[in-house]
């Protein structure tokens, strides 16, 4: 009887045993390594911080920052002082250099602590685990979110090195009123960057993290103040710093202070986005329509670095001769500046006010050009073909062509008149029968290196050769095709942009600055001459001013003087300017006054005069 039952027992021990190791087997085969289970919750090889991106202006100044919903200026670990690294570590994680991302001891302190009071009353983050939290997790006080900061900060340990760990956690933390990072607080709080702090600063600006709300020094200075101070003790307990520091550092005077983010010439940097936008499109041809801009916002939320060709001093100018030109309501005004020696945009105003998001007009508008398109469309065209000059004689009486019948200024009627006559008091009648002349369709052809985009086939028509189009240009766009009379005939289209680099200097994008010849040299050179007399002797005389070896131009005026015009060039810059009312109607009023040219002149002439 023993013996069956002993073989019994064996039976059901071996068959428990068999059921184990089936069940190990489907344990093994379900079994999930750390490290995967980790990447299943943050891809901690990847740092998604969102940073502040610069623009430079032509001396290399900081003039925008292009920022996102976190206000960040990321800096490496080479540029974080040695005092905001001891700072922090003193305070909030003394065993981070010797321990792998968690803290057992502070652990099982803070479990205690927590299942005395009944819930999560006290923390044990290290530097790691903070870091954790804020890139990739939220503060919701759960043990959940507790088991995965561990998890994920066991991660980071193993995949990065303890400087990039610090260099990290100091561009997350945040500072409180949208501050994030250490060189963002020094500058926004302080005025300066991170390393030109005091201790007193460093320990300051170290109280705000571990409660913002708490130790807003906008709002708590003394708050702030009582923890800089327990602070300052820390680093001293730690021997970072000795008690002579630490007590001229609890005695320093520091004013706190709210600086705003680079915001000069937001309609400036409006452009040089949307011109980034464009550069992109063409060193990245796949890139297209949403792909486009999402990449665009990816690089810009990145860091990069854009230097443009800004000439401060400039755009300050146009934008003020706006203001100070057109103190009328309603009447707006837009001016756009070329450096055609560089082929560089240098100065952008799209308004009396032009904020950031706000409607440019100097690149975004299409207006009628009126006569400020006759040198582009009519005389060039008509001179390089037919190799005319300024003496030939042209018909200006009566025109009329299936209807179409053009009238002059005022309704004046002349007979015979020399090309440089016509252009120069932009007489109508000639310029239709110039277009007529040489042909629509090759007239229009020369304009094709200009790349204009308001232009289309119901625009191919006589009417045209007054500033008759569907939906015009912009001030930009006028202003750069002009500067290819200061180049020989040779077009170069202008950027504003002169490089796009990465925070640490690499060049990421660059225009492929090409050129295109529009018409010939001896053509071009008649031109000049027939612009320069416009401003000598016909409609732009008060365009006049002293400090440039030439100045020409051509003045513009739409039906019931809806629009005002004037671009014209000199020896160095050449430069566009429109008046207007933005829901197009007539600006009469001002017709004799010239706002345009009067605007025109105070910039080229401080341009060249400075």
């Amino acid at each position: 009887m023993s013996r069956l039952f002993g073989f019994a027992a064996s039976l059901f021990l071996l068959g428990i045993v068999a059921l184990a190791c089936i069940g190990l087997k489907q344990e093994i085969q379900r079994y999930t390594p750390i490290d995967q289970t980790v990447r299943s919750i943050a891809d901690v090889s990847r740092y998604p911080l969102e940073k502040n991106s610069t623009a430079l202006d032509s001396s290399g100044n900081v003039f925008f920052e292009f920022r996102g919903t976190e206000n960040r200026i990321y800096i490496a670990y080479e540029q974080i002082p040695k005092r905001v690294i001891q700072s922090f570590i003193a305070t909030e994680d003394q065993d981070f250099l010797t321990h792998h991302g968690i803290d057992g001891k502070a652990i099982a302190r803070a479990l205690v602590t927590n299942l005395k009071g009944g819930g999560i009353q006290e923390g044990a983050s290290t530097i790691t685990q903070q870091l954790a939290r804020n890139m990739f997790l939220n503060h919701d006080q759960t043990y959940d979110r507790k088991l995965k900061e561990l998890l994920i900060s066991y991660q980071i340990e193993k995949t990065l090195s303890k400087e990039k760990i610090l260099e990290l956690y100091v561009n997350t933390i945040y500072f409180q009123n949208g501050v994030y990072g250490i060189e963002t607080a020094s500058r926004y709080y302080l005025g300066k960057r991170a390393s030109e702090l005091t201790l007193g600063e460093t320990a300051l600006l170290a109280s705000i993290p571990n409660n913002p709300s708490l130790y807003n020094p906008v709002t708590k200075l003394e708050n702030t103040k009582k923890r800089q101070k327990w602070i300052l003790d820390k680093m001293l307990e730690q021997k970072n710093i000795k008690h002579a520091e630490h007590a001229a550092a609890w005695q320093e005077k520091i004013e706190v202070q709210q600086n705003l983010p680079y915001r000069s010439f937001p309609g400036f940097a409006a452009y040089v986005r949307d011109e980034f936008q464009q550069l992109l499109a063409d060193s990245r041809p796949e890139l297209k329509g949403k792909a486009l801009s999402k990449e665009t916002e990816r690089l810009i939320g990145e860091g990069i670095v854009i230097e443009t060709a800004l000439d401060p001093s400039l755009q300050a100018k146009a934008e003020q001769s706006l203001v100070n030109r057109l103190p009328y309501q309603e009447v707006e005004g837009a001016v756009a500046v070329v450096d055609h020696k560089q082929h560089e945009i240098i100065a952008l105003s799209g308004g009396k006010k032009s904020n950031y998001t706000d409607f440019n007009r100097a690149y975004e508008s299409r207006r009628q050009p009126g006569s400020a398109i006759k040198p582009l469309l009519v005389y060039t065209p008509y001179i390089d073909t037919f190799k005319a000059s300024g003496g030939t004689l042209i018909n200006a009486g009566p025109f009329c062509n299936n209807g179409y019948c053009p009238q002059n200024y005022g309704g004046a009627v002349y007979g015979r008149m020399p090309l440089s006559q016509a252009l120069a008091f932009s007489v109508n009648t000639p310029a239709v029968r110039l277009l007529q002349t040489t042909g629509v369709k090759q007239s229009f052809n020369y304009l094709e290196p200009f790349h204009f985009g308001g232009i289309s086939t119901n625009d191919h028509r006589l009417p045209a050769a007054l500033g008759g189009f569907e939906f015009g240009f912009s001030p930009l766009e006028l202003t750069s095709a002009y500067s290819t009379y200061a180049s020989n005939g040779i077009y170069t289209a202008p950027h504003a942009i002169r490089s796009v680099k990465s925070r640490d200097g690499q060049v990421l994008y660059q225009w492929k600055k090409s050129s295109t010849p529009v018409w010939r040299p001896d053509t071009n050179e008649k031109m000049r001459a027939l612009l320069s007399m416009v401003v000598s002797s016909g409609t732009a005389r008060r365009a006049s001013f002293a400090g440039s070896s030439y100045i020409g131009g051509k003045t513009g005026t739409t039906n019931n003087v809806n629009d005002l015009w004037f671009v014209g060039l000199t020896d160095r810059y050449t430069a566009g300017v429109w008046i207007g009312r933005d829901q197009p109607a007539s600006i009469r009023f001002v017709e004799g006054i010239q706002p345009q040219i009067g605007i025109w002149r105070d910039v080229m002439s401080f341009a060249h005069n400075r």
